[in-house]
């Protein structure tokens, strides 16, 4: 995993889903960007100040989605398997569920529970 301001060595050249989301590094630190669905990892690069991070495939512990009206996915959260964890809202998760069921095992996906049950 990697967060730093400047360009990165792209990780996947040739991504299966590019997708605009938030990352939300804090409640107050919302970044605007890009998610990057690539055959190796998921990227995360900002529009703003160039920020990234690079989730390599094989450092997801688990993905947890969250799903309104059994239709609309707002957003996942990204945990790896050093205690890291990365939030996301938009990402056509919806376009990219078969991308992440490709990666990761099914024990690895999960649906997030709601703002209301948690």
């Amino acid at each position: 995993m990697h967060f730093a301001r400047s360009q990165p060595d792209l990780v996947d050249t040739k991504p299966d889903l590019v997708a605009p989301a938030n990352a939300l590094m804090s409640p107050l630190n919302v970044q605007p960007g890009r998610l990057f669905y690539g055959p190796t990892g998921i990227e995360f690069r900002a529009n703003v100040n160039r920020g990234y991070i690079v989730i390599p495939w094989q450092s997801v512990d688990v993905i947890m989605i969250e799903r309104l009206w059994q239709v609309y996915y707002r957003g996942m959260v990204i945990r790896t398997i050093d205690g890291q964890q990365f939030e996301f809202v938009g990402g056509q998760l919806k376009k990219a569920l078969p991308l992440l069921q490709r990666h990761l095992r099914t024990d690895q996906i999960r649906r997030r529970k709601g703002r209301f049950i948690r």
